[in-house]
């Protein structure tokens, strides 16, 4: 998810890094930078050389550990097969390199497009999440989910009694926290590997068929169905409404591959709640180090979804056959 659009200058000065670093990777210096489209937290390029095109990833957010443990998922990753884009060691064996404009990593690039939304795209994605989920962690990986309910309200007092000047975002944030405890309860849930931010953008499809999922930046340790609930948000709403045509594909698909528990499949009109929710708290979390009117008005847009998601008989159209 980035922030940060270069300017030309700084392109320029993205690209003499670039020319330096191919060199660890035996890439040679006739190089050249295709920017990609921006999300939040990251900056990407497309290196093009004579070895071939690779993704050149300015990391902006997370420290070196955050990285290096999201590395040792996807090589654990790669080792089971899972459809992914993988990074790409340095001669000297490393994948973590340390440039003036950032940390900096190289990955496989993929041909394809962010996928638009469709019953096919959703069932795609609904699977390989599901095929994720079958997948152990890494024995040495614990990392919780730092978007939690419970701090909710610690991330709501970071602002005081507003989000850079917008007084109407804490109030309804914190009534939608209230609901959604109301909606889960306290029973336990399955949990294990979860990517926590399946989104188009970070998947890479090619005439419908999803080639990879990619950004496992926020990849942890929680429940199977706060990762569900959050890609329902991504691959089922279309201009911030629920389609269910969408919404029931994905049910189904992701079903046959890892069946919902009877909890899970009770608590699966909450878990769309949820993930609206765990989006807010990740654009709140952003917003409370910098102003940044992208993310302000997507948490604006995520709590107009979740307002009118009450007025949606969710429990029907999540109803998965018997």
């Amino acid at each position: 998810m980035t922030a940060i659009e270069a300017s030309g200058r700084d392109n320029d000065l993205v690209l003499e890094e670039a020319r330096v670093l191919a060199k660890s990777y035996g890439l040679g210096e006739d190089v050249s930078l295709r920017p990609l489209p921006q999300g939040y937290a990251n900056t990407n390029y497309a290196l093009e050389t004579a070895s071939g095109t690779f993704l050149y990833r300015i990391c902006r957010q997370k420290s070196e550990d955050d990285l290096a443990a999201e590395l040792a998922v996807l090589k654990h990753l790669e080792e089971k097969g899972f459809r992914a884009a993988y990074p790409i060691r340095r001669d000297d064996g490393d994948f973590i390199s340390t440039t003036p404009s950032g940390t900096v990593v190289l990955y496989s690039y993929i041909e394809g497009e962010e996928p638009g939304l469709t019953p096919g795209t959703a069932g795609e994605a609904a699977r390989a999440l599901a095929e994720l989920h079958g997948i152990e962690p890494p024995e040495s990986f614990d990392r919780d989910n730092f978007v939690r309910i419970e701090a909710s309200q610690e991330l709501a007092s970071r602002f005081g009694d507003s989000v850079h000047g917008d007084r109407a975002i804490l109030g309804r944030f914190l009534e939608e926290t209230a609901r959604l405890r109301g909606l889960l309860g306290t029973e336990p849930l399955p949990r294990g590997l979860i990517h926590a931010d399946l989104f188009p953008a970070n998947t890479i499809f090619r005439e419908d068929r999803l080639e990879a999922i990619i950004d496992f930046e926020e990849c942890c340790i929680d429940s199977f169905l706060f990762d569900v609930g959050t890609a329902i948000n991504g691959f089922c709403f279309v201009d911030n409404t629920l389609e269910s045509a969408l919404l029931g594909r994905f049910l189904r698909d992701y079903n046959s591959v890892r069946p919902f528990n009877k909890t899970e499949c009770r608590l699966l009109p909450a878990s769309i709640h949820w993930g609206a929710h765990g989006q807010i708290c990740w654009h709140l979390d952003l917003l409370s180090g910098r102003k940044y009117s992208r993310s302000q008005d997507r948490v604006h847009e995520l709590l107009d979804r979740l307002e009118a998601l009450g007025a949606l008989d969710l429990e029907g159209l999540c109803a998965l056959d018997d």
